[in-house]
């Protein structure tokens, strides 16, 4: 049972570790938001936590010299706050590199499995995509190895040893990458097959929720592996967290322990059989060394692990240090609010760079001068603050008109160059004796021409002389002939020579459509590549050997239209790929959501981790310039996910929408058992109404439009319908046809049809409700919760809503959590071949009246497809005039059809009109 107030704690980072706050105040409430406010809203506000730090020494003053933390704690101190309460997990968190840490058994009989194998862990790992061992049963050093299963870049790894020995391994990876954001918490499952009749073995790999879940989500594709094989039982320690007696991939690379949390093993006889081993750390004691777990195993802390019940329930920076003394002087108390990084990601409101300045930005060139100076410029500045690139040399009739091109309108304006203009531009590039083995040379162009041409020239750090020539390639790029033309030229003291590599067309550069050129030479086997838009259009060997550059020039002659250039950079070795170069310069135009969510963050020194299968993430539109919150949130929308600040971590995680379908509740709150609180109000309005719904592409042609046209939410006046709710969005997306999905989807969710629970409160200080409260402080933004046993006047049914945000007050009055939700139901969608995934009809009523004993029905089909009549389609539940009733089986295949039914599944028990509508009691929505 819980006491007032709870047991909190809050921690500063200083001193390059964190230190208890020793007045953390208990006699005010401490109070945290995170999440999304309200059901409507569409971004998450930054996390924030309120609290008032007792200062009577005045330690928590920054500019106080005689306070012991004076210097050690000002603007943007991270801070964390939490609880001590609960049943414990284990922390599997190395303390050196030396050190391990681990859950583990000794060897046991009990651990021995000989036929078909099914492990299920509960962890979460603090970075899911490097190589870790999650659980194992292997001791290298007597050669008794049985089993390993690992993460191996991404991907879930298991190994097994049917001798024992390391000769005799099998291993396989699950088909698709294992998509989750630092410290998410999840359910893992491996199976094996031993024999699955035709010859072979085969692995399957899931994931869900907890080790108990009944279905789980299929990881990728079954593999099936040639010939039987067995699992072997030797005497070796299990371990959950690994790495104390194996840690090598089957490739014999090291594979550092689990690095996170642990909650559960379980390890069943054959696939769904009976559990040989249960263990959960709820089982345990806070501080415990060992525990027995539900089968009787005794499991023992290994290494630096330790059991412990501390949650953290906000992570973030304190602004500022406000004082606040009492009249008397005799109290002084300083009143923090903590802000998550999200605050800080968005202050400003200076827009972002272009995705090709950015991208260029956070890759690293030795030089590059963007060409996008302002109007009144006289050169070209270096973006590393190098030598700037001057007008070259010879004959101009004018200058470029800077700030005047285009290369696209995401992109920054560059220079323009005007017909009938001739010219060009050279900048001097860092001296480096070494750039490896490899140099690039990038320029960025656009213009319809029909005659005129480009220069793009790059000279190397010889001297010019008989002893050091300058060596360099020149490349003219023609309109009229829709060529290039590659040449290696060498400059001496009293000659120079010149070497046609070749010609080479269609080059595809003058169309006004923005291209990337590229220039690449092999330094040690001279060799030159010419890359036009991420492809190779032109290779050839040279007759020099260059060196390190020290220059590049580009140069135009006379056109018959306007043209642009831009963004001329200077790469080493580790150089972007041409291709990804050209995806830039294109804003990364069909980059998936999460994955545009990694980059921006990355660009700008942010950590963001995204959770969701990377297969099911929204293919992108092209990045505009905006701020980088904008931005993250813009491809956060346009995947249906939440985006907030992580809560025990000074980082940003998404949640895609692909991981909100087909939810197991995280909770289920039995209104009959007295556990929600006031208030609470159920909600039947109009306010997320959406029945005409226009989608436009951002940069593209058409918007698509989706619309109800019948049906109690469309349209269509009082009361055959509510009459038109019409609204416009602009998405950030690939192709035309995903507006029609994004419009079908909003039309989706804005015509749920049903009472809305914007608000459940839960009193935690309730011992009905703090026997739940392993389960209450796992719940994060986006998880179920499913209410039950509703008052008759909310209806019979159990109602799903999916947490929004929250907002929670631990202090000595009270501890609440209040849940912002927004309805669940429209996120329940089929799948293909699943439990209870089943089309419903699009059309069917009763025949005749029935009264409320009558147990079958006569249906009239008003759709074109009659129910099915194949036995082993059934049980599945109908619902008519609000009745559920389960139908057991039916009889003809035309119209009117006879069902037999169970009655009053759902409590209701009432005749019904001939006319009532028979559907689906749970119908099925396709996801798009």
């Amino acid at each position: 049972m819980a006491s007032l107030p709870p047991p909190t704690w809050a921690e500063l980072y200083y001193d390059d570790t964190w230190n208890t706050v020793t007045g953390l105040r208990q006699t005010s409430p401490i109070t945290v938001t995170r999440g999304l406010t309200s059901e409507s809203s569409s971004e998450a506000e930054p996390t924030t936590c309120t609290c008032d730090l007792g200062n009577r020494d005045n330690r928590y003053s920054p500019r106080n010299p005689m306070s012991p933390l004076y210097g050690k704690i000002g603007r943007n101190t991270p801070f964390r706050m939490g609880y001590d309460v609960g049943s414990p997990w284990a922390r599997i968190q190395q303390g050196s590199s030396i050190d391990y840490a681990s859950l583990f058994v000794n060897p046991t009989p009990a651990l021995d499995v000989t036929g078909d194998f099914d492990l299920r862990v509960d962890i979460s790992s603090d970075r899911w995509w490097s190589k870790q061992t999650v659980a194992q049963r292997a001791v290298e050093s007597t050669n008794s190895r049985d089993w390993t299963l690992q993460l191996l870049n991404n991907r879930l790894s298991f190994m097994w040893f049917p001798a024992g020995t390391w000769e005799s391994r099998i291993y396989h990876q699950s088909t698709v990458p294992l998509q989750a954001y630092a410290g998410q918490r999840l359910a893992l499952r491996v199976t094996l097959d031993v024999d699955n009749g035709t010859g072979g073995h085969e692995v399957r790999f899931y994931t869900g929720r907890t080790v108990d879940d009944e279905e789980w989500q299929l990881l990728g594709d079954p593999i099936v592996g040639t010939g039987a094989t067995s699992l072997y039982t030797g005497q070796a320690y299990m371990e959950l967290g690994g790495g104390f007696e194996y840690d090598w991939d089957p490739g014999t690379s090291a594979v550092w322990p689990l690095v996170g949390r642990a909650y559960a093993l379980q390890l069943r006889d054959g696939i769904n059989g009976t559990p040989k081993v249960d263990m959960k750390t709820s089982q345990a004691a806070p501080g415990a060394n060992e525990f027995v777990d539900a089968t009787g195993v005794t499991w023992r802390r290994g290494g630096v692990a330790v059991l412990t019940n501390r949650h953290i329930r906000m992570t973030g920076e304190v602004p500022a240090w406000p004082p606040t003394r009492d009249l008397s002087g005799n109290d002084n108390i300083v009143s923090i609010a903590p802000t998550g990084i999200t605050r800080r990601m968005n202050a400003g409101n200076k827009p972002q760079e272009s995705a090709l300045l950015r991208y260029i930005r956070a890759r690293g060139p030795i030089e590059c001068w963007p060409l996008t100076d302002g109007v009144d410029a006289k050169a070209a500045r270096s973006m590393l603050g190098g030598r700037d690139m001057l007008n070259g040399p010879g004959e101009v009739k004018a200058p470029p008109t800077w700030a005047g091109g285009t290369l696209a309108d995401w992109i920054e304006p560059v220079i323009a160059v005007k017909p009938d203009i001739y010219g060009g531009l050279v900048g001097y590039t860092p001296r480096r004796s070494s750039v490896g083995a490899k140099l690039h040379a990038d320029v960025y162009l656009t213009g319809a021409a029909l005659a005129g041409y480009w220069h793009f020239r790059i000279w190397d750090t010889g001297a010019g002389t008989n002893a050091s020539p300058q060596r360099g390639i020149i490349m003219i790029m023609g309109a009229d002939l829709n060529q290039a033309t590659l040449i290696s030229h060498a400059e001496m003291t009293d000659s120079s020579s010149e070497v046609l590599i070749g010609n080479f067309s269609p080059i595809g550069i003058f169309d006004d459509q923005p291209h990337h050129v590229r220039l690449t030479v092999d330094l040690n086997s001279p060799f030159v590549w010419l890359y036009v838009d991420g492809v190779e259009k032109a290779a050839g060997g040279l007759s020099i050997n260059m060196r390190p550059l020290s220059r590049i020039e580009v140069g135009w002659g006379t056109s018959s239209a306007d043209r642009a250039a831009g963004f001329i950079t200077y790469w080493g070795e580790d150089a972007p790929t041409a291709a990804e170069m050209y995806s830039a310069l294109m804003g990364f135009q069909s980059e998936a959501a999460g994955a545009r969510i990694e980059r921006l963050a990355t660009e700008s020194g942010y950590t963001v981790s995204v959770g969701g299968e990377t297969t099911f993430q929204q293919p992108m539109g092209i990045q505009e310039q905006a701020r980088l919150l904008e931005l993250l949130n813009e491809a956060n929308q346009t995947d249906f996910g939440y985006l907030l600040d992580a809560r025990d971590r000074a980082e940003v995680i998404q949640r895609g929408g692909s991981t909100l379908w087909n939810q197991p509740p995280a909770l289920v709150l039995d209104y009959s058992a007295g556990v929600i609180g006031a208030p609470f109000k159920p909600v039947d309005d109009d306010k997320l109404t959406e029945n005409d719904v226009s989608v436009k592409r951002a940069f593209g042609s058409v918007a698509a439009q989706h619309v109800l046209d019948e049906g109690e939410l469309s349209v269509q006046d009082p009361p055959n319908g509510v009459g038109r709710y019409d609204n416009e969005y602009t998405y950030s997306l690939a192709t035309d046809r995903q507006a029609d999905h994004v419009a079908s989807m909003r039309l989706h969710l804005g015509t749920y049809n049903g009472v809305r629970y914007t608000r459940i409160t839960l009193n935690l200080a309730n011992p009905r409700v703090f026997a739940m409260i392993d389960d209450i402080l796992r719940i994060d933004v986006g998880d179920k919760i499913r209410l039950t046993n509703l008052p008759a006047d909310h209806g019979p049914d159990a109602v799903d809503v999916l947490v929004h945000g929250y907002e929670e007050e631990a202090g000595p009055a009270a501890w609440t959590i209040t849940f912002n939700c927004r309805p669940g139901e429209p996120w329940t969608t089929g799948v293909a071949d699943g439990i209870d995934s089943r089309a419903d009809t699009d059309g069917s009523q009763l025949a005749a009246a029935i009264d409320a004993d009558d147990t079958t029905l006569s249906v009239t089909v008003t759709g074109e497809r009659a129910w099915t009549t194949d036995p082993a389609d059934f049980p599945f539940d109908l619902r008519v005039g609000g009745e559920v009733m389960t139908a057991t089986g039916i009889s003809g295949t035309t119209s009117p059809q006879t069902i037999t039914v169970v009655r009053s599944v759902n409590g209701v028990s009432k005749g019904h009109e001939a006319g009532s509508d028979v559907r689906l009691a749970t119908p099925n929505y396709a996801a798009f």
